[in-house]
């Protein structure tokens, strides 16, 4: 394939083919309606109906009613869908091709805007159209002499009910033209049950000599191809998820239906294209990724999700789309010349961001890491000026993706590519300073410190990012909050990280609904803070709607369904809910599912090994005493192999390995190996000294462990002055620990049992100093509960959240007398503003 590769060539039939719609037509007007035709779907995708209809309704090729049709689309496709199919019904002395092409390339709109016009109406003008007549001679004078193509007759006219003959020509691009003499009929979408790919304006192709289906497959080259016989598509819509839906009371679950049912009809175009292309029956140069079904896959982020399951039936037949995608992928940046941008370098790049996207949305995280890579090796071929900005982007979403799959090693990898790629932007920018969103590289920063047990650095990235991220970009501001809110949960900042969690729950719901994947992810996020501080029964109610929602989303076994068990499991061991073995339950289900989608030794495996071992710890603890040394050895061999994993991911001294250690520690105790445990648990608190500050509540929670480890076994003189390290290093929060709570009360008594009273009452002091800083109110802090969450909209807006709850920002502004608008500073003098905003930059 060669990037000339000539697009959208067709033969224009007779006008009556495409329905009783089109107005009178010339020989130049049906050219003009098959190029709307051809190019539909790009210009149904692409088009903003209000950035052309003022100057189309100036140059009268529109009218008001024309107008108010167009406004009753509920949605910007399907008013860009009614102004498409309404033009060809215009008369030709309205020349509203022209007007319509002019209106494209002058609209009201913004440059970036501008530029995407201006690539429709290369599109259309590169769409040729020959007539049958004129087909004779040019289709003779490319064949090789001797070989003779014979004349065409006309064609006679065709109406909705009858069929007619017509001639079609293709063009295969290594053997030049040959002519298919094929008799079709035309029928109206619905009027048969036929397997294929249906027309844009409504039709399926049949043909009558060999009843067979013709599938109109469009990419780099359009071509109409019999469909494979005997096809039969492998994928439906489950009827009991459909039917879960459909009778559910919650009406984000009916918007599903639909959804469902669009994102089915685009995979199984899909599916019919690979079936051409296993069977090997398409043209020599056609490209999978490039073909219009798989961009209208791409384009359509609001069903990524839903084609998870499909594509997992699909696999389970041998027919693997997402490998050959990825493949074809691999093919077109082979064959491409990457010494300049042009406009098909730019849409192939453009479409590897893209496909990176949905990879890591339905949990592809090896296939976006190469589709990501390849991008980055033919960017990385020339240094192209115009490529610095795909290439920055790329390096962003690799770490996302590295992320995403606990690889903090390889993350950082790509940060270092993109901080150099940030540096040479930044000098050639010469003082733009919104050339690039630096927010997201920030939020990944964070991720990837908060993995190696880097704290404060961690919480420094995602401060920066919440101030940074594109705020006109919803998903970058979700993402942005969720590490925000992880980054706060491990420093401990307990009523900031729950004012970012019940923030981020509201944003995301707002901007996605109920059933999107980026909420799923915030209500994780939600549980994850409750379960670590709040640990109350609203928050288990949280947990049960995010594995209901998990759920009604997917349809299926996924990361994210398994995530929603595991925070659920925890729920209810937090919550001491131990009536029933449900928490048991739903932490197998966790480890059963991740280790089915991830494998046995997927880094990421570690945090559900860590939790079924904490629900077999408590299940030893309730079960017949013939199987509680079982479940015990059952525990340890799961935190065993999560600590392999975390060893062999974050080395063996990091904060990671230290939570495994405390954990096997426990486990040992529980089984009366008390020589394991000890030695488990030392081992953990020396690794924390390693790795973690001072006053890190890891160290301090490890400590305390420790501490009552030795109280237990009566050893005092070693318990001692674990629990005093506590007390001297415990920072006020604000919020009420009871752990640290009780570090005072066991260093109080340990003291008054040895006979040290005077340390005792100084200890006692101290524990009413923490209390005063760190209340503990009667019946405790108040409960978010679901319809808190479920609010239509966030009381204020990201801006001004992130504004407000910059509290030391705030207060300097408001001394220096620094008025604030929509969440930013408006400040006069430079050399101010300058020095106001290195200020808030690293106070938030």
């Amino acid at each position: 394939m060669a990037t000339s590769i000539r697009r959208n060539t067709f033969v224009l039939q007779d006008p009556t083919v495409l329905g009783p719609r089109i107005g009178p037509s010339t020989g130049k007007n049906k050219q003009n309606v098959m190029r709307l035709k051809v190019n539909k779907i790009a210009l149904v995708q692409e088009l903003r109906v209000e950035h052309v209809t003022g100057f189309l309704l100036q140059s009268g090729v529109i009218t008001d009613k024309d107008l108010k049709k167009i406004d009753c689309g509920r949605t910007s496709q399907d008013k860009a869908r009614i102004l498409v199919d309404l033009l060809p019904t215009k008369s030709k002395d309205t020349e509203w091709y022209k007007h319509f092409r002019e209106a494209l390339q002058n609209p009201e709109a913004s440059q970036e805007t501008k530029r995407r016009y201006k690539l429709l109406v290369d599109f259309l003008d590169n769409t040729v159209i020959h007539r049958p007549t004129s087909q004779a001679g040019r289709f003779r004078d490319s064949l090789p002499p001797g070989r003779v193509i014979r004349g065409l007759e006309p064609l006679p006219g065709v109406d909705e009910k009858e069929t007619s003959d017509f001639k079609h020509y293709q063009r295969l691009p290594d053997i030049g033209y040959m002519q298919e003499e094929n008799s079709v009929k035309l029928t109206r979408r619905g009027s048969e049950n036929t397997p294929g790919m249906d027309m844009d304006d409504g039709f399926s192709i049949i043909s009558m000599d060999s009843n067979r289906n013709m599938t109109l497959v469009k990419g780099f080259l359009q071509q109409l191809l019999p469909t494979p016989d005997n096809f039969r598509s492998l994928i439906d819509i489950d009827p009991e998820h459909q039917e879960r839906l459909k009778s559910s009371p919650n009406s984000a679950d009916h918007l599903m239906v639909a959804k469902e049912d669009m994102a089915l009809k685009n995979l199984r175009k899909l599916e019919v294209i690979a079936t051409l292309a296993i069977r090997k029956q398409l043209p020599s140069g056609f490209e999978l990724c490039m073909c219009d079904a798989v961009q209208d896959i791409l384009n359509q982020q609001e069903l990524h999700h839903l084609y998870l399951k499909h594509l997992m039936i699909l696999k389970a037949a041998d027919l693997n789309l997402v490998k050959d995608i990825c493949m074809s992928y691999e093919t077109v940046l082979q064959m491409l010349d990457s010494s300049s941008m042009t406009e098909i370098v730019t849409q192939v790049v453009q479409t590897g961001l893209k496909l990176a996207s949905w990879l890591m949305t339905i949990n592809h995280l090896d296939n976006a890491d190469s589709v990501l890579t390849n991008t980055l090796t033919f960017l990385g071929r020339d240094s192209n000026l115009d490529a610095w900005l795909p290439r920055y982007q790329a390096y962003v979403k690799l770490m996302h993706c590295r992320n995403l799959a606990c690889q903090p090693d390889r993350a950082q990898s790509a940060y270092f590519d993109a901080a150099q790629m940030q540096f040479q932007i930044n000098m050639m920018s010469f003082g733009q300073e919104d050339i690039l969103h630096e927010g997201a590289m920030h939020a990944e920063t964070s991720h990837m410190l908060l993995e190696y047990g880097s704290i404060v650095s961690a919480l420094g990235w995602a401060r920066r990012a919440l101030k940074e991220v594109d705020n006109e970009d919803p998903a970058a501001v979700v993402r942005t909050l969720s590490v925000a809110v992880n980054a706060y949960c491990a420093q401990w900042m307990v009523r900031k990280a729950e004012a970012l969690a019940v923030f981020l729950v509201q944003y995301a719901r707002s901007k996605f609904g109920e059933r999107h994947p980026l909420y799923i992810d915030a209500l994780l996020h939600f549980c994850q803070f409750n379960n670590e501080f709040k640990q109350d029964s609203a928050g288990l109610e949280v947990a049960k709607e995010l594995l209901y929602a998990a759920k009604q989303t997917y349809g299926c076994e996924s990361i994210q369904v398994a995530s929603a068990h595991r925070a659920l499991s925890k729920a209810l061991m937090c919550t001491h809910k131990m009536e029933t073995d449900d928490y048991y339950t739903h932490a197998m289900e966790a480890v059963r599912i991740a280790r089915a989608l991830l494998g046995q030794q997927a880094p990421s495996l570690h945090i559900y090994l860590h939790t079924l071992a904490s629900a077999l710890q408590w299940k030893a603890l309730h079960c017949p005493k013939e199987v509680h040394d079982s479940t015990l050895r059952w525990a340890e061999a799961e935190a065993k192999q999560a600590l392999s994993l975390v060893s062999a991911t974050f080395g063996e001294i990091s904060l990671k390995s230290a939570q495994m250690l405390l954990l096997l520690g426990q486990i040992y105790s529980k089984m009366n190996r008390l020589d394991a445990a000890e030695r488990h648990m030392i081992q953990a608190v020396d690794y924390l000294k390693l790795c973690q500050p001072p006053s890190s509540h890891y160290l301090l929670l490890g400590m305390a462990n420790l501490a009552t480890f030795y109280k237990i076994l009566l050893k005092p003189e070693l318990a001692v002055p674990r629990y005093k390290y506590v007390v001297d290093h415990a920072e006020s929060t604000g919020w009420y620990l009871k752990w640290i709570h009780m570090c005072y009360e066991c260093l109080a008594s340990l003291l008054t049992s040895l006979g040290q009273t005077r340390q005792a009452d100084l200890v006692q002091v101290q524990l009413s100093h923490w209390l005063k800083a760190n209340p503990h109110k009667a019946g405790g802090p108040k409960p978010v509960d679901l319809a808190t969450l479920r609010q239509a909209e966030p009381p204020v807006t990201f801006a001004q959240f992130v504004d407000a709850a910059d509290l030391w920002g705030a207060a300097v502004r408001k001394v220096r007398g620094l008025p604030q608008e929509g969440g930013t500073m408006a400040l006069g003098d430079p050399k101010e503003k300058k020095y106001v905003r290195v200020v808030v930059n690293y106070v938030w």
